[in-house]
């Protein structure tokens, strides 16, 4: 099942947007477009008119939207906490920010990214005013659009880089804008520092404060907070990028090569034409950054009110989560182990009743010595001998002597100590000859015998003591 992103980069003078068809194989870029803010347009109508425009050309109905906005209006701030529970962190937030904010708590929301250190967690928090977002939110609901995720579109930018360098070393992301240069420090795949920072007055920050700027913030870090940055990277996007990167690619900073971040577009997981010119001018990179974010689940901080990314429910909720998937995995194979034992035993039992059943079938026809399917072997000998002997009729008797023996067995306890010696039947009646060890048991015998269906009347012909005095000896006679 695929879905559609729209991510739009809002700046000052322009939005860049891209369109992804997002499915499990990967993202296939659709449309994409740089829509400059027309000019002399008071408040937000510009941006309106630019949004509308993007809205006509992109018809993106049912698309996921992704808003980047500017960093200028976002304050971050380093902390540190001495525990690990995001759902209590975000509870105390608030209260540690409020002594170095300019206004009331309330009036902010906050997000943030944690990295465990120690037995504590760094934190880089980000505040926004909640009537800028909601500034944002009311022109995206006038052209019929709902931001899922919003976020400043270089921290975008840079979280997505980080997933795609081939080792955890630090580097630098700078999103140029007309006016400010925002800074990320990134080590092992976490943004840990960002500073917006003015350019310099002639345009070029990167001779005149911007290096100097950067070595004292580092210096910071590390005596503040114990982060020891050490870039080997410098990545730049954004209108005045130029200013960094060279056409030869010589611009460095801090003695580190600026590169553009145009290898997104080689993202192994996204297809489409992305050489044409709109590209060549680096206005898309961090919007194709912020639609990657969503499609590969990256994530991030999110000042969207309705929290409902991925990433967010996550970060939240990732112990319950692992506790409970832990649980039924536990318990599907708990289920499945006794499935399987149950089955194993069946059979077992299968194969040792398959077993006596052929031992049976040999010791009572030992002449057989190929046994297929001793069970229907067995049934095919019982029906030849049932034709034969063992059903055979006396001459002129009206029972069948395998029909005596079958009654005899019926009617005579196991538990009885009778022992019979001699049986003679007849045409009419059966003779039957042994002892026993009472007189008691030859009546018990006798009457157990009358009730069987096949015997007429049945009469204790004698019943003496031996010579022994031990046994009593008897005879039955049992008409038919």
């Amino acid at each position: 099942m695929s879905r559609k992103i729209l991510s739009l980069e809002i700046r000052e003078e322009s939005i860049a947007a891209v369109l992804l068809d997002s499915s499990f194989k990967g993202s296939l870029l659709e449309m994409q477009g740089y829509f400059p803010i027309p000019a002399g347009k008071e408040g937000n109508e510009g941006v309106k008119k630019a949004l509308q425009a993007i809205v006509e050309t992109f018809k993106p109905s049912g698309a996921t939207c992704v808003l980047g906005i500017p960093a200028t209006i976002v304050s971050v701030r380093n902390l540190s906490v001495p525990f690990h529970d995001i759902k209590k962190i975000r509870q105390i937030l608030p209260f540690e920010l409020e002594p170095t904010l300019p206004i009331p708590v309330e009036d902010l929301i906050f997000d943030f990214e944690a990295v465990k250190h120690d037995k504590q967690q760094n934190l880089l928090t980000f505040s926004v005013e909640k009537t800028e977002i909601q500034r944002y939110l009311d022109l995206l609901e006038a052209v019929h659009l709902r931001p899922a995720v919003i976020m400043p579109g270089g921290y975008a930018a840079a979280r997505f880089i980080s997933t795609m360098t081939n080792d955890s070393g630090d580097f630098l992301f700078i999103d140029t804008g007309e006016g400010n240069h925002t800074i990320y420090a990134v080590c092992s795949g976490h943004v840990r520092m960002v500073r917006t920072l003015p350019v310099a007055s002639d345009g070029n920050p990167v001779t005149r404060n911007l290096e100097t700027t950067l070595k004292r913030t580092f210096i910071a870090l590390q005596e503040n907070l114990g982060i020891g940055f050490n870039p080997s990277a410098v990545f730049s996007a954004g209108p005045q990028a130029p200013l960094l990167t060279t056409g030869n690619g010589s611009s460095t900073l801090l003695d580190v090569p600026v590169k553009s971040i145009d290898g997104l577009r080689t993202f192994p997981r996204l297809k489409g034409s992305l050489d044409t010119q709109d590209w060549q001018s680096g206005h898309l990179d961090i919007a194709l950054a912020l639609a990657l974010m969503e499609t590969e689940t990256v994530a991030g901080v999110n000042f969207s009110t309705e929290r409902s990314t991925i990433q967010h429910y996550w970060s939240e909720y990732r112990k319950n989560i692992i506790l409970t998937a832990a649980l039924i995995a536990l318990a599907l194979v708990t289920a499945l182990g006794v499935q399987i034992l149950a089955v194993n035993a069946k059979q077992q039992r299968l194969a040792e009743l398959d077993r006596q059943i052929e031992s049976v079938f040999r010791s009572t026809f030992p002449e057989v010595t190929r046994v297929v399917n001793p069970l229907q072997q067995m049934q095919i000998k019982i029906k030849e001998a049932g034709d034969g002997s063992i059903g055979f009729n006396l001459t002129g008797a009206r029972v069948r002597v395998i029909d005596i023996l079958n009654a005899l067995s019926q009617q005579i306890p196991s538990s009885a100590d009778v022992k019979v010696k001699r049986m003679v039947a007849g045409t009419d009646n059966v003779v039957l000859s042994g002892n026993t060890d009472t007189f008691n048991t030859v009546d018990d015998i006798k009457g157990r015998l009358e009730e069987a269906d096949l015997f007429k009347s049945v009469t204790i012909s004698s019943a003496d003591l031996e010579k022994s005095g031990n046994r009593v000896r008897f005879k039955l006679k049992l008409d038919f």
